[in-house]
């Protein structure tokens, strides 16, 4: 440590006490108010939190009121509907009962029409009801609907369902005055399709009739709808908390607003505002119930605000309902309760000052005794330092060694791996040429081919060398080449081993261009096509050894498929074969560092993949089970 940085430290040690109790009395200050800042902050927190939660409580049981009354009325359409249905019946045939007994003087001719023409021109229902009179003969007595079908027999009369309607109607009258009836058929402005309708019929026996009318479910139920939405409007009370309803097409129900009843919500808005009520009634019909938060125009103020929503379907009616609040209404309330804050923190801030000239008394005084203390500290201190960094250094140039001679040793381990199998051989074929020799069988074509084997082995040690000193460089040049030339190069090294042992390697591959470092595929693909050889060559029986190689582009990515006929290896093996150093050739026939080493160079320096699995192919009819290498590349640079 130099005399400058100690002169520092000695200037801190005297002079920093002081510093430091002041920064202490100015930091304890400002913590305090700081302090006092967020409670207020918290306290505004808490407040819009409950807010806003009593008011999502307060809007969803309101909805759940509404929901519950419409949930009501659905229910009670059908007893609404028979209900009406038989006070409309009741009414006819008190009608034709009391002209009939007015009457019964007169011939009967003229008595049926004056109940037909006191009935004829009746409607109810908005003008869709009307009544209609068949005899128990399947006559048409009236239609006021269809005049031209009255005195036509309906024995035939078939509804949307086919079933014979006058048939079951009067069925249904058999042992009973009067019946209630449900049939399927079209509407007048809709002759495709088939709706349900309620029908009440009323015998009237003096001329062997009945009286009846019927109504479609849809279209009374669409006068419930109205009810309720009339119901809904009158309970708006407020502008702030109303209820909004719109259907599965975005056409408004009721709304505050009353200009907006009946409109599309296209017609009304913008893109932005159409994309909001889109999606409450998406989300709506998707849970069911929710609440949601979004940004829109607030009626009356025409401004921006942020509004929750409690919004729930009802899909029977094919409508979305909510009821929402404004969050901004909290703005309100947190401004009463601030400035009840802010005079509760003028008082608190006297309190702080004081606090702080008194704290700032008692540590000056305790300065002094501090700067004293640590004077004497740091001189030992500085000693101590200078051990520490002389045994510091020391540790690290031991590790420093360390790691060199690990990278060395990783080096040697792996050139041992890629040399102990071709120097075994090239063993191999130099004592098989003396023997031969001894016995005086070897031929001239023998020993070229064993010495050109001998040569080639030796060329691929010599090649392994700058494979590996390749590989832990970093100048390593990268270039176009095909994955058929790095194949013929890999043959080159590998077809007297796999032919000595009568491998037959099946070879489907195409000429694709690749960018990367050949001699690098080339080692990985000999590390493969060497597993796969040892794995055949333990084959005792007669079998075919096969090895097929494959290749082919699929979505700008160059496929490398290595098959072999070797049964495959268990599942638990397949797991680790990259891991360094596991093999299962045991430790006089490998190192475990060939796999491990080729998917270092395809993953880290081509950036491509390589898999390993057991898999069955069929080749010229035949079913083979060995384990399938895969290697994924890219096309492009």
């Amino acid at each position: 440590m130099n005399n400058k940085n100690e002169l520092l430290i000695l200037n801190i040690i005297k002079y920093g006490p002081i510093a430091f109790i002041l920064s202490l009395s100015l930091i304890i200050s400002l913590t305090l108010y700081i302090n006092y800042n967020s409670t207020f902050i918290e306290k505004k927190e808490l407040m819009e939190k409950d807010y806003i939660q009593r008011n999502k409580i307060d809007i969803k049981n309101q909805l759940e009121t509404i929901y519950k009354f419409i949930i009501e009325e659905q229910k009670r359409t059908e007893i609404k509907l028979k209900r009406n249905l038989r006070q409309r019946v009741n009414e006819a045939y008190s009608i034709a009962m009391n002209i009939y007994n007015e009457n019964k003087h007169r011939k009967k001719e003229v008595v049926q029409k004056m109940i037909k023409d006191a009935l004829r021109n009746i409607r109810f229902n908005d003008g869709r009801g009307y009544f209609f009179i068949y005899s128990f003969d399947y006559e048409c007595i009236l239609l006021p609907v269809a005049k031209q079908f009255e005195g036509k027999n309906f024995y035939n009369f078939k509804d949307g369902d086919g079933k014979y309607l006058t048939r079951n109607i009067i069925k249904s009258l058999e042992d009973k005055n009067e019946s209630f009836l449900k049939w399927s058929y079209h509407k007048p402005d809709d002759m495709k399709n088939q709706y349900e309708k309620i029908g009440f019929n009323k015998r009237f026996k003096p001329y062997n009739w009945y009286i009846g009318t019927g109504e479609y479910i849809e279209d009374f139920e669409k006068d419930i709808q109205k009810q309720v939405l009339q119901y809904i409007e009158n309970q708006q009370l407020s502008d702030k908390n109303y209820i909004f309803i719109v259907d599965y097409d975005s056409n408004y129900l009721t709304h505050k607003d009353k200009n907006l009843i009946g409109k599309n919500v296209v017609e009304l808005y913008d893109k932005k505002a159409y994309k909001i009520v889109e999606n409450i009634i998406n989300t709506a019909r998707k849970k069911g119930t929710a609440y949601l938060d979004y940004t829109h125009i607030r009626p009356k103020t025409n401004k921006e605000a942020t509004k929750t929503s409690y919004i729930k379907d009802v899909p029977n009616w094919k409508w979305v309902m909510g009821m929402g609040f404004y969050q901004e209404d909290v703005n309100k309330l947190i401004a009463i309760q601030k400035d009840i804050l802010d005079k509760k923190f003028e008082e608190d801030l006297y309190k702080l000052l004081f606090l702080s000239l008194s704290l700032t008394t008692v540590l000056l005084i305790l300065s002094v005794r501090i700067s004293r203390f640590l004077e004497v500290r740091f001189t030992k201190y500085r000693e101590q330092i200078k051990e520490h960094l002389e045994e510091i250094t020391n540790q690290q140039n031991i590790l420093a060694q360390q790691s060199k001679m690990a990278a060395i040793g990783t080096m040697i381990g792996n050139i041992a791996h890629q040399w102990r199998q071709p120097l075994s051989l090239i063993s191999t074929a130099a004592t098989g040429m003396k023997l031969k020799k001894e016995i005086g069988d070897l031929s001239d074509k023998e020993f070229n081919d064993d010495l050109e084997y001998i040569n080639e082995s030796t060329q691929y040690l010599s090649k392994t060398i700058d494979d590996f000193r390749n590989f832990f460089s970093t100048n390593k040049i990268k270039k176009e080449f095909t994955i058929d030339e790095a194949f013929e190069n890999t043959f080159n090294l590998v077809n007297v081993q796999f032919k000595n042992h009568q491998i037959e390697i099946i070879k489907d591959i195409k000429d694709t261009k690749i960018y990367g470092i050949q001699t690098e595929l080339v080692q990985v693909l000999i590390n493969i096509l060497n597993n796969s050889r040892d794995e055949l060559i333990k084959i005792k029986t007669e079998q075919r050894k096969l090895i097929l190689v494959k290749t082919f582009e699929e979505k700008e990515q160059l496929i490398i498929e290595i098959l072999d006929n070797a049964g495959g290896i268990d599942e638990e093996t397949l797991e680790h074969v990259f891991e360094p150093y596991f093999t299962t050739k045991g430790p006089s026939q490998g190192t475990g560092i060939g796999l491990y080493m080729s998917q270092e160079i395809i993953v880290k320096h081509m950036h491509g993949q390589i898999l390993m699995k057991n898999s069955t192919f069929n080749y010229e009819g035949k079913d083979y089970t060995g384990v399938k290498t895969t290697i994924k590349l890219s096309i492009n640079k």
